[in-house]
């Protein structure tokens, strides 16, 4: 690709990760029921979206490191023992948008972008048409 490709591309992946951060902290701030109230009016636990923040990144490092693609899988290798070293520390908070600012900021290889940012669209549409607002496109 020529670098005037190059550019265009990174200049998508920029306002692909910016748009998916601006999703992500719009949906986060959801509240999500689980289980149903029974008639004495107590109602079910409720969860913000954003405690499963956690669980998405983890599913995407364990999907990564599963991808076959030997720059994604090392990138998730190397983050999932920071992970673990972060956690021994309590410093884990907010790892989903800490990757999507990393990548709004062309500071994640290309090839990890490239495999990351369809994997995050794909899990936030889908909590969007669970929970949030109507989506464009």
């Amino acid at each position: 690709m020529s670098s005037a490709g190059l550019a265009v591309a990174a200049n998508d992946f920029v306002q692909r990760a910016e748009h998916l951060l601006d999703l992500w902290s719009s949906l986060s701030m959801l509240h999500v029921a689980l289980g149903a109230g029974c008639g004495c009016g107590i109602g079910g636990i409720s969860l913000r979206l954003d405690d499963f923040e956690l669980d998405i990144v983890d599913y995407l490092g364990d999907t990564g490191v599963r991808s076959g693609v030997p720059e994604v899988a090392a990138f998730f290798v190397e983050q999932q023992q920071r992970a673990q070293e972060g956690s021994a520390m309590g410093t884990r908070a907010q790892p989903l948008r800490h990757l999507l600012d990393q990548a709004r900021r062309e500071r994640l290889p290309l090839a990890v972008t490239e495999w990351l940012l369809p994997k995050v669209e794909k899990t936030l549409r889908s909590y969007a048409e669970l929970h949030g607002p109507k989506l464009e496109g």
